[in-house]
């Protein structure tokens, strides 16, 4: 996007960064690169903008609406931060502005943590339990529905935390905070998510 700065004078061969490389393949007019880039992540934006969003129709239109700037911003692209980070920018940036427009971005301010402990075995929905299929229906809804009352300023760390393993470095990057906010923000997350699904959480 225009905010980055001019990067060095790399060869693309010099970046160890898949994407950069493809990126930088299709900026010099290889379309092929930029197929290979929306194979490679847009299963990955599509499930971090539907769980943004709990909507798969708004989370289709935002992915296909990344991947247009994306496209456009391909004259301009300059390398300076993994593009994983750039392009998960893009997205979340797209999801604020559509849970704005159906307003639905709270204060942060209003969740208040919770009780601290793990809850691996919630968010991890391929954790074996022993529980029926109805249980597991019951429990995957509730943490969806949990998620989802979650503000954006929170929500966002949660999921590209859980969910698209990214670590706390770039989820600074791409929120545009610093790491400490970040550990406090999915600290709070957890706690709020905790008190919402105590009834799940084993032990």
């Amino acid at each position: 996007m225009s905010h980055f700065a001019k990067s060095d004078q790399r060869t693309i061969e010099e970046y160890d960064d898949p994407g950069i490389q493809l990126m930088l393949q299709f900026q010099q007019g290889d379309p092929v690169a930029f197929a290979s880039l929306f194979e490679e992540y847009y299963r990955p934006i599509f499930k971090f903008s539907c769980r943004m969003l709990m909507n798969s129709g708004d989370a289709e239109e935002i992915t296909q609406e990344t991947f247009i700037q994306v496209y456009k911003a391909a004259p301009r692209y300059q390398p300076t931060a993994k593009f994983s980070t750039w392009i998960y920018t893009i997205a979340k940036n797209l999801c604020l502005n559509k849970l704005k427009a159906k307003k639905q971005v709270g204060l942060m301010e209003t969740i208040h943590g919770g009780e601290d402990f793990s809850l691996d075995e919630v968010l991890a929905s391929s954790d074996p339990l022993p529980e029926t299929e109805l249980e597991q229906q019951e429990r995957t809804h509730m943490v969806k529905r949990a998620i989802e009352s979650l503000p954006p300023l929170l929500r966002i760390p949660i999921i590209l935390s859980r969910y698209q393993e990214l670590s706390n470095q770039e989820i600074a990057s791409i929120t545009g905070c610093s790491e400490t906010a970040i550990k406090l923000r999915i600290h709070r997350a957890m706690g709020y998510l905790a008190k919402k699904l105590k009834r799940y959480v084993k032990g």
